[in-house]
């Protein structure tokens, strides 16, 4: 049986599964929403801002990428004992919904199965940002903490921005902005079955791959499979 014929199968599969009533732009306007009202909440309570307390921006980035990394590797495609839904969610569906050749979605509806539930994003910008953020107020500054909870926040959203883009239909212009073309293509080497538990954790940036030696590229010419 080929693969393809296993993902269009688990796709109809998945299809009808899905709620009738599903709107995927409902679902990206929530998590916009949500991620939008806490950031900027959290910047317009800045003042008085000294140079130095920009640095924890930088920071803040390095962090969410390295939990990126780990809940990914670790989590997203090794069955755990306290993770065994998200484990379910990313390589039992995500991953066989969008598996070599067919790795772009056909409609907003499919969007279910890019974007994390509605409920997570406002655990983030509701509850750990702002705990984050409280941390770093009493060990650092108030400004510091804001900054650190707006940086949390707003990565996660760039998360799941880049996420529907790299799963949009190859001929969208998405993948045809250098940088943004370059990660799809990534993400999508990192959709082959054999490669997903081993290469390219990363989705917003592939640091943590290339420290941890988990990065691999060949150049898009060279996937014929990854064409759709």
């Amino acid at each position: 049986m080929s693969n393809m014929h296993d993902t269009a199968a688990f796709r109809e599969q998945y299809r009808a599964y899905a709620q009738s009533r599903y709107s995927g732009w409902l679902h990206l306007g929530s998590i916009l929403l949500i991620s939008l009202i806490g950031a900027i909440y959290c910047i317009f309570q800045i003042s008085e801002l000294r140079a130095h307390e920009l640095l924890i921006i930088p920071l803040g980035i390095l962090a969410y990428n390295a939990v990126e990394y780990a809940a990914h590797r670790w989590s997203g495609h090794n069955k755990l004992r306290f993770t065994k839904l998200f484990y379910k969610r990313h390589t039992g569906d995500h991953h066989s919904f969008f598996s070599a050749p067919l790795l772009s979605f056909e409609s907003t509806r499919d969007w279910r199965i890019v974007l994390f539930p509605i409920y997570l994003t406002a655990v983030i910008t509701f509850i750990l940002a702002p705990l984050c953020g409280f941390f770093l107020s009493w060990v650092a500054s108030g400004n510091m903490g804001y900054i650190t909870a707006a940086t949390m926040i707003l990565n996660h959203l760039a998360y799941e921005l880049m996420h529907i883009g790299y799963h949009q239909p190859k001929s969208h212009w998405f993948h045809k902005v250098p940088v943004f073309r370059e990660l799809a293509h990534l993400h999508r080497i990192h959709h082959h079955r054999k490669l997903m538990k081993i290469y390219n954790f990363n989705l917003t940036f592939p640091l943590f791959d290339l420290l941890l030696g988990t990065f691999y590229w060949e150049p898009q010419d060279s996937f014929d499979d990854f064409r759709d």
